[in-house]
């Protein structure tokens, strides 16, 4: 697990520590750096122009990962490249799922995993063993009732595409074009836990983007599962960036790192909400 990262120069992200729990969530009004934080943890950046403290590419870019064992790892950008997905052992999957992504045909073939947008969840659905799809799909049909089954039917020579079945008509299918938002987004996060390899970090860009209040308890129950573990999966730490007070209902102070931008600089503070109060997740915390 990740203790904390420290980000200097990156971006809004001057001196920036932050401190990391099983699961993380962050919560700050738009442009105050929560995107910033999350592709930080990808382990690669572009150094563009553009990703320099104030775009001034004299200063350098720097970023330390400290782990639960003690180990620090820093890097000094830019530098050759590094395989996003492995630094210390641990692997990391971003995500910041599109609704037109998650709707999109896959390749005929199985993927094992998400792809950053989601554009491969037929691939990845397709790619689940029968007890595994067993599971998804029962969970799936018990938080949007009007749904009976889910099933793939190839739409060309190597493409796929899910169908989703009317529960009180058998032959009734919709498209994924003809169902809710909500229906594609807790397909995805129901499947989260099927990939394989797990990754060692989850992020998740605005996961509440498309679903309704109603079941943000779900979804963020099962992510808090996944950062725990079961004796036959090892535990996968969660990063949530935010803007829904909603989400804020269902997480504990300790895990919220609350973020702004400095009145004198624009850089980005981090601070942890008081834990004899939950004024964090009232207007204080809503995003501007």
């Amino acid at each position: 697990m990740i203790r904390s990262v420290r980000f200097e120069n990156f971006r809004c992200l001057r001196d920036v520590e932050l401190s990391l729990t099983p699961l993380t969530v962050l919560v700050g009004p738009s442009g105050s750096g929560k995107t910033s934080v999350l592709e930080g943890l990808q382990y690669r950046i572009s150094c563009e122009h553009s990703d320099y403290w104030r775009f001034d590419t004299t200063q350098q870019i720097a970023l330390q990962w400290t782990f639960a064992d003690g180990q620090q790892v820093r890097r000094v950008f830019p530098i050759v490249e590094v395989d996003s997905w492995a630094l210390n052992g641990h692997a990391v999957q971003g995500l910041a799922l599109e609704l037109s992504a998650l709707r999109s045909d896959g390749s005929l073939g199985r993927d094992m995993a998400l792809t950053p947008t989601g554009d491969n969840l037929a691939s990845v659905f397709a790619g689940l063993g029968p007890a595994q799809r067993e599971a998804v799909v029962s969970q799936l049909c018990r938080l949007v009732p009007h749904i009976g089954d889910v099933g793939l039917q190839q739409t060309g020579p190597q493409s796929q595409q899910l169908r989703f079945r009317d529960r009180w008509q058998e032959n009734l299918w919709f498209t994924p074009w003809q169902v809710a938002d909500s229906v594609l987004l807790l397909l995805a996060f129901l499947i989260l836990p099927h990939q394989t390899p797990l990754p060692d970090v989850l992020t998740l860009d605005e996961p509440e983007r498309g679903l309704p209040p109603r079941v943000l308890g779900e979804v963020v129950g099962g992510l808090r599962k996944l950062s725990v573990g079961t004796p036959d999966r090892p535990p996968v730490q969660v990063i949530i960036a935010t803007h829904s007070l909603e989400l804020l209902e269902y997480v504990r102070h300790e895990e919220v790192r609350m973020l702004s931008r400095s009145p004198e600089d624009g850089s980005v503070r981090v601070s942890a909400p008081r834990q004899d109060t939950q004024d964090w997740r009232g207007r204080d915390s809503a995003p501007s």
